[in-house]
């Protein structure tokens, strides 16, 4: 194995796209959200979200258009993907009569840089004030992280079945000011 900067490739995204958020990993391709920034007219300038991908075989640079919802939404940062059974998710956070839900959109296999909306994920819960995506269960559940109101200190990992919205506890309980963070892993038998 060698290594090399790179920078050698002939295909980088352009300098006007700033990548935003942390990688996911799908099929030996990489993905990061970003944010491609363009001159308009006379010092104007606009953007819009993508996905920038980078093929490890390949060794190449790609780019994977957002449905124009996402990728023109108010606030762009609040997006996030992850992995969901070997599809690259997009989760969208947005109001429905004054209560936060998050849309899940899944990049559709054999129709490349096409996006679905597989379902919403809702938290209607008196005893909860603030939610949040955290990842999914190699089932295909989200993980969500719930939080109840601000005299309780409780942060509660849950899983959320879409067709029943039922939450269930997983019995991982935390405390205000720290954050969940959910990584899939995989034994291996290869050796350094």
């Amino acid at each position: 194995m060698t290594w090399r900067s790179p920078y050698s490739t002939t295909n980088l995204p352009r300098k006007s796209v700033s990548f935003l958020k942390k990688l996911v990993v799908v099929d030996g391709c990489l993905y990061w959200l970003a944010r491609h920034r363009i001159a308009v007219e006379d010092g104007i300038f606009t953007a819009y979200g993508l996905i920038v991908s980078f093929d490890m075989t390949s060794e190449e640079f790609g780019k994977v258009n957002l449905l124009d919802r996402l990728a023109h939404a108010h606030d762009y940062h609040s997006l996030s993907m992850y992995k969901r059974k070997e599809s690259l998710v997009v989760i969208e956070p947005s109001k429905q009569h004054s209560k936060l839900v998050y849309h899940v959109w899944m990049m559709e296999d054999g129709v490349p840089k096409t996006f679905q909306k597989l379902f919403t994920i809702s938290c209607h819960s008196p005893d909860v004030s603030s939610f949040g995506v955290r990842g999914f269960r190699k089932t295909g559940e989200p993980l969500i992280e719930l939080q109840g109101h601000p005299g309780d200190n409780a942060r509660i990992l849950a899983t959320y079945e879409p067709y029943s919205k039922s939450i269930s506890n997983l019995g991982i309980n935390g405390r205000k000011g720290l954050y969940y963070y959910v990584y899939s892993c995989m034994e291996t038998l290869l050796l350094l």
